[in-house]
């Protein structure tokens, strides 16, 4: 994935900081993407964005750190989806996520968008598909979305994301990302796709 970053002295940041602002950043992005959504629906009346009441009530300040973060990991989440809806909803419905296998599915797709190691545009992707199964797969059972959240913050401590984010000075590092060529560097994305909707086949047929 090609990307580039703003260069400056990185100062890590620890990792029990990391952990205590992931869910708040991970509901940041979620309302974020939501209120993106709701923008283009009142734009187009071909578009229907259902509503979620948990994020929709949901408020922060604009300003503080995790606000911001959340905001630019969406905006970066906006890119990739805008090229790869397609693949995101395919590899959604191939997975049949239920409640009961919602994380153990969510996981196996989403270990494979870090195989070829950890950066920002990988997160805001994995960010964009938690988000995409919230809002496609069950958006009118509200506690999913809640399960959902929660995964994506299990997940980012358990794979070992948060030790990254640390390493590059904290979530507040996120907000110096810049994405060089969307269009070739989200190639990879794709290839991913097509690797985990073949991995969630056959992951169906043998439970």
């Amino acid at each position: 994935m090609s990307t580039s970053t703003v260069t400056q002295t990185v100062q890590e940041d620890t990792e029990e900081v990391v952990i205590e602002q992931t869910e708040s950043i991970v509901r940041n992005f979620f309302h974020q993407r939501l209120t993106m959504d709701m923008q283009d629906q009142s734009n187009d009346i071909n578009i229907s964005t259902p509503r979620i009441p948990e994020l929709q009530n949901f408020t922060a300040d604009p300003l503080c750190p995790t606000s911001r973060v959340g905001r630019r990991l969406a905006q970066i989440g906006d890119q990739i989806d805008a090229q790869y809806e397609g693949e995101f909803r395919q590899m959604i419905r191939t997975l049949n996520i239920t409640p009961s296998t919602a994380y153990q599915a969510f996981a196996g797709v989403a270990r494979r968008l870090f195989v070829k190691g950890i950066n920002w545009g990988r997160i805001a992707a994995l960010l964009m598909f938690g988000y995409r199964i919230a809002k496609d797969v069950m958006i009118n059972v509200g506690e999913f979305v809640t399960k959902i959240i929660k995964s994506l913050v299990r997940f980012i401590i358990q794979e070992r994301i948060a030790t990254w984010i640390a390493q590059q000075g904290g979530w507040i590092s996120a907000l110096n990302f810049r994405l060089e060529s969307p269009g070739v560097g989200f190639a990879a994305i794709a290839g991913i796709s097509a690797l985990a909707i073949v991995c969630a086949i056959v992951w169906s047929r043998s439970r």
